[in-house]
């Protein structure tokens, strides 16, 4: 499995990151956990056998596909060889684009042609005729996404200002620190949030300081629980309690289990 990340020029006030992912005979079949990222976005799949167990449900990935935000982690499974190309946006982007309740597609990977027809067809006219180039493809990406109308309000402008605090906080903040800051309820920011990322603020900030402690975990910056405490948990049995709701596992089977995809993500 090659997972290789790619530069955002001209978009970076819509994208989080451009990435390619390839899985060889060797390699095949896979299956590895993915856990809550905090981000939605849209990859296009490149050959047959690419699939998600969710709840025990089954969904076939094919052609473009949109990743809604998670709560909970999903099993991701490659039985054949092939590769994906992807974008990962920015919280509000996909909201901003379409229009669309982002919370209908909450822990669901969907076909992005019952979001928006059009905008699929064109996105699928770039993946296929550059996946050969993908610097080329991303250019070709961005150039469509800089000539979307986006929808602009004083709205969306609180909830792109909530995220940045939380981002800025790395999740160690509280929504009654946010109701300080914002001009809403407590109902209208869940509201919004919900609606405008497909994430309460509550589980967003326990996402976005969850992800904050396993990144560094990953590229070795601090001991494993200095981070715990540091990250505002209150000992490591809490710690265990949110590391079960998002990945399904208890702590020690992130060192047993198979989190292939999530730990070279976590180590760019």
């Amino acid at each position: 499995m090659n997972l290789t990340y790619f530069d955002v020029k001209e978009t970076s006030h819509l994208v989080e990151e451009f990435y390619h992912i390839s899985y060889t005979k060797e390699e095949t079949p896979l299956k590895t956990t993915i856990i809550p990222y905090g981000v939605s976005g849209l990859t296009y799949i490149f050959g047959k056998g690419q699939k998600t167990l969710n709840n025990n449900v089954e969904t076939k990935l094919e052609n473009l596909v949109i990743n809604g935000q998670f709560t909970k982690s999903y099993d991701f499974i490659v039985d054949k060889p092939g590769f994906s190309i992807g974008v990962n946006f920015k919280p509000t982007t996909l909201h901003k684009i379409t229009n669309a309740d982002l919370s209908i597609f909450t822990n669901k990977n969907s076909s992005f042609k019952i979001l928006n027809e059009q905008l699929s067809t064109n996105l699928e006219k770039i993946f296929l005729t550059y996946k050969e180039n993908k610097n080329l493809l991303f250019s070709k990406l961005e150039e469509l996404l800089l000539t979307l109308k986006l929808a602009k309000n004083k709205k969306i402008e609180i909830v792109d200002e909530t995220i940045e605090m939380i981002k800025e906080e790395q999740g160690l903040l509280s929504v009654n620190d946010l109701l300080k800051k914002v001009p809403f309820s407590q109902k209208t920011l869940e509201n919004n949030f919900k609606k405008m990322v497909g994430l309460t603020p509550s589980k967003y900030i326990r996402i976005q300081r969850f992800l904050n402690l396993i990144k560094k975990y990953e590229n070795n910056t601090i001991d494993f629980k200095d981070l715990i405490y540091m990250y505002n948990y209150y000992d490591e049995s809490h710690f265990a309690k949110d590391f079960k709701s998002f990945t399904s596992k208890l702590p020690k089977d992130y060192f047993t289990e198979d989190f292939s995809i999530m730990k070279e993500a976590f180590k760019k």
